[in-house]
């Protein structure tokens, strides 16, 4: 086989798999603004775990309830990661600026799970953001030099005070500077 066609066959089968769709029957697109709409079921999840980190960074999800419901304004671990509960309304907010952002979505009709802490990635070298919503999934990542300023750009998104300290303290993780936060507006969990 010449070095020519060795070439031309090689480039053509890294074109069929990186275009090929997240998994067999599920029509996923690449590379575009994110379109799911926010909904009472949706949950955004934050991850990064630096290559040198010295502990396991845990992931930072938002999860919609009611505002009567008990857990609202408050946090809870499980495998997933800690979630903040929030509102509808700042969830409808923190999509719509995330909508903003210069990031590229892959989207899926699928919804996926949440991965635990035993099988949780980033999607590529950087923060992952996970969407989910009743219409499918969305991946996003966050190089490592944007996290920052990234992530700073949606606190004005969060209007229940708990969700917005954990957003802030997440970010302390990743040594962001986060002007006139308050480290003791709430125990730590």
């Amino acid at each position: 086989m010449s070095v020519s066609i060795s070439i031309r066959l090689s480039l053509s089968v890294l074109a069929i798999l990186t275009s090929a769709p997240w998994a067999s029957g599920q029509a996923a697109s690449r590379g575009h603004a994110l379109t799911l709409v926010a909904g009472k079921d949706s949950v955004v999840r934050f991850f990064y775990q630096p290559p040198d980190g010295e502990y396991f960074h845990f992931a930072l999800l938002f999860r919609v309830i009611k505002k009567h419901d008990p857990r609202w304004n408050t946090t809870s671990y499980s495998d997933v990661g800690l979630a903040a509960y929030i509102s509808i309304s700042d969830m409808q907010r923190l999509t719509a600026k995330m909508k903003r952002l210069p990031l590229q979505w892959d989207q899926s009709e699928t919804v996926e799970t949440l991965e635990t802490y035993r099988t949780i990635h980033s999607y590529g070298y950087g923060m992952g953001i996970k969407m989910l919503a009743a219409s499918g999934t969305a991946k996003a990542l966050i190089v490592p030099d944007k996290i920052c300023e990234t992530l700073a750009s949606l606190d004005d998104a969060l209007r229940t005070p708990r969700a917005l300290w954990e957003f802030q303290s997440f970010r302390l993780q990743y040594h962001c500077q986060v002007p006139g936060f308050n480290l003791d507006a709430y125990p730590f969990r």
